[in-house]
């Protein structure tokens, strides 16, 4: 295993620990706050495309940004995972078109239209993680799905994160990972510092 690898692997062990201690009525009001930070952003309010993420369970819920999103009449599209750590998006019209998918994960039908990530439309890109640092890197469960697909996506990309996991020191990474703009926490948005 290689350092980086290794080390990532011990962080990760350390926020995931720090996440399963919230109660569930602690992790409900922090995932209130967070969804209610995102929705006072400019970013989400105009963006036509959101796309979101179905929560494993001690994952920051999105589901109430994605009901409030579509009744506003925006696009949202969820992620579906494939082999090789490839990922595509499909666009919802209620969360009866998404089935039980790889890792017990809750994904859209491919029967969907498939949204472009080369396209135009003003879309924002909200990215779950286990921890951040203050330049916006992330660690999630290392399968590489949002690192190899972020490539060639053109909107906003808003990491959420509880503000205990956002990590002090610049997080070990190697050359294909990539930054957030910003951090979305409880405790307001952070602007990632660049590099």
């Amino acid at each position: 295993m290689s350092y980086i690898r290794e080390a990532k692997n011990k962080i990760r062990d350390t926020y995931r620990d720090k996440r399963n201690a919230l109660t569930p009525e602690q992790k409900e009001k922090l995932d209130s706050a967070i969804i209610g930070q995102i929705k006072n952003l400019a970013s989400f309010r105009f963006s036509q495309v959101i796309l979101a993420y179905a929560a494993l369970p001690d994952e920051i819920d999105v589901t109430p940004l994605i009901l409030d999103a579509l009744a506003m009449g925006k696009r949202v599209a969820l992620p579906r995972c494939g082999e090789n750590s490839s990922m595509e998006y499909y666009f919802i019209t209620s969360l009866d078109d998404l089935e039980e998918g790889n890792f017990g994960i809750r994904e859209p039908k491919t029967t969907l239209e498939k949204y472009d990530r080369n396209s135009d439309a003003p879309a924002l890109m909200i990215i779950p993680a286990l921890v951040y640092d203050k330049y916006g890197y992330r660690l999630g469960y290392g399968r590489g799905f949002y690192d190899r697909y972020v490539n060639g996506f053109k909107g906003g990309k808003a990491g959420l994160s509880y503000r205990f996991c956002i990590h002090a020191s610049p997080l070990p990474r190697g050359r294909f990972d990539f930054a957030v703009d910003f951090i979305v926490s409880e405790k307001g948005v952070t602007l990632c510092e660049k590099v």
